[in-house]
């Protein structure tokens, strides 16, 4: 039944002992909520016509709280953006630099703690007749930590717009760092995966040099894995292998693996956290030996796991009423 609950197809969560609805509807380029600060940032300082450029919110977190990654694992919600943009520029996809795991008592979800940016390409008209153009963004998540809380800020950036190539502004450093972070294709890379009634196995070979020493597979499917289930780990043959418990009430085995493998050891210039897509085989791989859980995850206490799955229709109510408003 807790496995049921675990892989529910809500993925909402209230991971404590307080359930309140706390926002910070501000205008303006920064605001915060309860336990984040955030700010609308621009990697540039102008706009010229017919380039991307990337703005990005920029989410620094009270100490023990965090936010979530795309596909929250176990419970959460991911950050929702809802563009108000100048006629004819378009907004991109955001760029989710790899999560960090974060288990609360028997849940795994992924987020980001500390602080994070999350970035979105902007690509303007060829021929923008303003003199200025502002970018204007709501923006709701979810903050957690013992408590839950429902977070949303309206922000906005004002660009000057300049026939010649933009500057970089005084954010640009932080862009190159979550740039850093985001998972990379994996050229050079030999996958492969199997799926089975023991374990889901991904096997890879990474290029010359690379030689990790553990890894940590964040899957961005719902109904693949048990998140909180211990990974495991081996070297065999000049490849290596990584598996992973099956979610127990999946109806089937699944037929591709995609998500993030984060690989421990490894100067990030080397390529430690890479993009996966690959047909998963059927078979019956052989678990490999568990990975002992980092020092250094975040952790909440083991009774908020029960408030977190009471929590999770009630907020879900309230973020899906505050989207109607």
């Amino acid at each position: 039944m807790a496995s049921k609950l675990r892989q529910s197809a809500v993925w909402p969560v209230a991971a404590g002992v307080l359930l309140t609805w706390a926002t910070a509807c501000l205008a303006g380029a920064t605001g915060r909520s309860e336990n984040i600060d955030v700010a609308l940032l621009s990697e540039r300082v102008s706009v010229q016509p017919g380039q991307p450029f990337r703005v990005g919110l920029h989410m620094k977190m009270k100490r023990g709280w965090h936010t979530y990654w795309k596909h929250p694992g176990d419970a959460g919600l991911p950050l929702r953006i809802d563009w108000t943009l100048p006629p004819g520029f378009k907004a991109g996809a955001i760029e989710w630099p790899a999560p960090e795991p974060i288990p609360t008592g028997e849940l795994m979800s992924y987020g980001y703690g500390h602080e994070v940016l999350l970035a979105v390409t902007i690509t303007p008209p060829a021929r923008v007749t303003a003199d200025l153009v502002t970018i204007a963004g709501a923006f709701d998540w979810l903050e957690c930590k013992e408590a839950c809380l429902a977070g949303s800020a309206q922000l906005d950036v004002t660009l000057p717009v300049r026939s010649e190539p933009p500057r970089p502004g005084p954010s640009a450093p932080l862009f190159d760092r979550a740039r850093a972070r985001l998972p990379r294709s994996p050229e050079g890379w030999s996958l492969a995966a199997t799926a089975g009634p023991r374990a889901i196995e991904l096997r890879f070979r990474p290029p010359s040099g690379v030689r990790p020493n553990g890894g940590t597979f964040f899957v961005d499917e719902p109904l693949v894995v048990e998140y909180a289930a211990p990974q495991g780990f081996k070297r065999s043959s000049g490849w290596y292998r990584l598996t992973l418990v099956p979610a127990a009430n999946a109806a089937n085995p699944p037929r591709r693996l995609t998500g993030v493998l984060v690989l421990d050891g490894l100067d990030r210039r080397k390529g430690s956290t890479i993009v996966v897509n690959v047909e998963a085989l059927s078979g019956d791989p052989t678990p490999a030996p568990a990975q002992s859980p980092r020092r250094n995850w975040p952790r909440v206490p083991l009774y908020a796991t029960l408030v977190a799955l009471i929590g999770i229709v009630v907020v879900a109510a309230l973020m899906r009423r505050a989207a109607r408003r």
